[in-house]
């Protein structure tokens, strides 16, 4: 795969990212740093790093997909906002990891992931009460 520039500015933009970016996110951002790549090349590069396993992309219930790259030592879960659709990755340690490893051992799973989503109202939504 060729670097250009284009793909360059994608992946600078998911490296920064402090959370998932919509495609269209990741294409305003990558625009913003002089990449100027079009819909189709974010998706296409989206698909490649998902398949390398580089990135993931999150189904959160959302009109739109949003991605994320993968640390290997870590792992991801979000608070989605029911109003505004914002997504934060949550910092804490996962709250079902004990779970997750007990449920591998009983049905004899290998390689089990989970993806955890939280929904609610973000603080700048959240109505203010005197």
């Amino acid at each position: 795969m060729r670097m250009t520039a284009a793909r360059t500015a994608i992946l600078e933009t998911l490296l920064e990212a402090k959370g998932p970016l919509s495609l269209e996110e990741i294409q305003h951002q990558a625009t913003e740093r002089g990449g100027s790549p079009d819909y189709t090349t974010v998706f296409r590069l989206m698909l490649v790093l998902e398949k390398l396993g580089i990135a993931q992309k999150l189904n959160l219930h959302q009109s739109c997909s949003y991605y994320e790259l993968l640390d290997p030592a870590r792992h991801y879960d979000h608070l989605v906002c029911r109003q505004c659709g914002t997504v934060t990755q949550i910092e804490n340690d996962c709250p079902v990891a004990r779970a997750e490893k007990r449920i591998a051992s009983v049905y004899g799973f290998t390689q089990l992931t989970h993806q955890l989503e939280f929904y609610g109202i973000c603080p700048t939504c959240r109505p203010v009460t005197g």
